[in-house]
């Protein structure tokens, strides 16, 4: 039987001022409504403690600098003060001065934590087992009824494996011993199945290449290291080879390239030439025509201007007579001689034209055939370039490609081998530790089986009991509703008229109920069943949540809270968060009313939400 625990008072540091309230009574109940605070002050009382899984509220976070709770054990009273910004917990034995170290929230691996401290004062022993935890947060789902959980399964948001190993160990089904015999019979058990898998999937990937031994892999390892040298060998001789030939070939490109420039030397000499004889036509077009004119003015006019009609030759005795008119023309041989003058300059002057067209047109040709000279000769040399790269180089680069492609493919190989030879090995191993985690198994399962058989009997007796208890607190609440009410003995779960929470879930009234009389029943196991390491101390907020408004809805209350009168005693602390009163007043009942104007927490100020 777990050990006395017994809330005395909460309290809150805001703003350098503690403040808080009174809990201790046999039977606290917590009349607050609606924006009193009543979830807050809960949930925060078992954060002080060192919980993790609560989630403070922000009229805490915000303004709150510290936490404080006093509770009663059998080893004196103490008080815990969570530091909200520092994360860690202050324990206080106020009946002896004695002050721990703090200890954090969420500990570095080894360290003790705050909630751990806590199930010590309480008297469950904190575990840590491969099968799950013994922590004050699955311990927490037991005594204390979080109304946000109201409506879901049995156990909140904590995970099976913990709350399954928490259920046996604080019901008493299985001692400190034989849940850590359990936990290493499940953890032997599935290590053994782990290495036997591993070891049969290693022996079915040995299987895909025929199952070699270690001198085939040894040989094949030295055959395909041969080949990947050789391989390297043709890489690093062709890579000279290529080197060299690389070298030639661009001699053979500059070579190629100085006779494109002559082409575009001898292209522009060309056009040159072009424009040249170009000009030198227009200069012969006009001494042609010159010479045609001086020609022309040579010639005698044998038609009259006018008439055109021909001319007969006149004479004068004088002197020359013009051969138009007739008349003396005193004139007439120095204009004759004149005219003779500017033919034989129009002639020679067209000669000269002629030759030094006929020049440019030798000079054009000459142009054009270096032009065509320097074309073929760069052609020659670029293909010159080409073959050489063609019967020199590609084939060594194609060779170069292939005895690459060949070195990756045999590494590859080589590489596959290497781990096929390290498969072998590691099969060895694996065989040792199949073989070895194989024997721990057996052996932790002869160890578990020695004590199975008699915590299977105490099993189904304390489901047994558990049962009685169960049925006696619920079936009261609700007796046109539930027929039969039971403690499953294989999950330690509460099941109404055979169904389970989960299948009750469209019946929220039933789910409330069942939540609250489960947790009543855990109050009465721990007062009158010796093997119950779980202290006489529940926390229900709000347990009527759920049952539903108008005349049904107050009967079903009615009832409940008639029930929570009755389990009440001396020799245990219920606090009981409601909005409304008690149908009936246990002796030891302390009845504080609270609301928005008058919150549980007096000094948090009042635009704060979620008060």
């Amino acid at each position: 039987m777990a050990g006395k625990f017994t809330f005395l008072k909460e309290e809150f540091l805001i703003e350098g001022e503690w403040g808080g309230i009174d809990l201790g009574a046999s039977m606290r109940h917590l009349r607050a409504g609606i924006g009193a605070g009543g979830s807050t002050v809960s949930e925060a009382a078992f954060a002080a403690l060192g919980a993790t899984s609560v989630v403070l509220t922000p009229v805490i976070v915000e303004q709150c600098e510290a936490i404080r709770v006093e509770f009663a054990t059998d080893d004196g009273i103490w008080s815990a003060t969570l530091d909200l910004a520092a994360q860690h917990v202050t324990y206080l034995n106020m009946s002896t001065g004695e002050t721990g170290e703090p200890l954090l929230v969420r500990p570095e691996a080894g360290e003790l934590a705050a909630g751990s401290f806590a199930l010590e004062r309480m008297g469950i022993p904190a575990m840590e087992t491969p099968r799950g935890n013994v922590t004050l947060d699955t311990v927490l789902v037991l005594v204390y009824l979080q109304q946000h959980h109201a409506g879901r399964s049995t156990f909140g948001s904590v995970s099976a494996a913990d709350m399954n190993l928490t259920l046996e160990v604080c019901f008493g089904v299985l001692d400190e011993g034989a849940a850590r015999l359990k936990a290493q019979a499940h953890a032997a058990r599935s290590r053994a199945t782990r290495d036997a898998t591993a070891l049969r999937k290693a022996n079915e990937q040995r299987q895909k290449y025929g199952l070699p031994t270690s001198f085939d892999l040894d040989m094949e390892q030295e055959r395909y290291s041969r080949a990947a040298d050789q391989h390297a060998g043709d890489l690093l001789r062709l890579a000279q080879e290529i080197e060299h030939h690389q070298g030639v070939l661009t001699g053979r490109d500059a070579e190629a390239a100085r006779g494109l420039q002559a082409v575009s030397s001898a292209a522009t000499a060309a056009d040159q030439a072009h424009q040249t004889l170009a000009s030198l036509y227009g200069r012969r077009g006009l001494a042609r025509q010159r010479l045609d004119v001086a020609e022309a003015a040579t010639r005698p006019r044998k038609h009259c201007p006018e008439c055109e009609q021909p001319l007969q030759g006149h004479s004068s005795e004088k002197g020359l007579a013009c051969p138009v008119c007739g008349q003396p023309d005193p004139g007439l041989a120095e204009r004759q001689a004149q005219r003779a003058l500017e033919l034989t300059r129009a002639k020679e002057a067209a000669a000269a034209v002629d030759s030094e067209l006929s020049r440019a047109q030798r000079c054009v040709q000459s142009a054009v055939d270096a032009r065509r000279k320097a074309e073929q000769g760069a052609q020659r040399l670029a293909g010159r370039a080409g073959a050489y790269r063609a019967q020199e180089i590609t084939p060594r680069e194609e060779a170069r490609s292939r005895a690459r492609a060949g070195e990756s493919e045999v590494r590859a190989k080589l590489e596959a081998v290497k781990a096929r030879r390290q498969e072998l090995a590691q099969v060895a191993e694996l065989e040792k530790k199949e073989a070895s985690s194989s024997r721990q198994a057996e052996e932790a399962a002869k160890a578990w089986a020695a004590a199975e058989g008699e915590a299977l009997q105490h099993r189904k007796q304390t489901a047994k009991q558990l049962s009685q208890i169960f049925a006696d607190l619920v079936i009261p609440m609700a007796p046109d509703k539930i027929r039969s009410a039971v403690i499953d003995p294989k999950t330690l779960a509460p099941k109404i008229n055979g169904r389970t929470l989960k299948q009750l879930a469209r019946s929220a009234g039933l789910v409330s109920i069942t939540h609250t009389a489960f947790h009543l029943m855990v109050l009465e196991a721990a007062r009158s069943m010796p093997l119950v390491v779980l202290p006489r101390c529940q926390w229900l907020d709000a347990p009527l949540d759920g049952l539903g408004g108008g005349p049904e809805g107050e009967r079903l209350a009615h009832a409940v809270l008639t029930v929570c009168a009755e389990v009440t005693g001396s020799d245990a602390q219920v606090i009981l968060t409601t909005p409304q009163a008690l149908p009936a007043a246990p002796q030891g009942l302390y009845v504080t009313e609270y609301d928005s104007k008058r919150p549980l927490i007096p000094h948090a100020r009042p635009e704060s939400d979620d008060l």
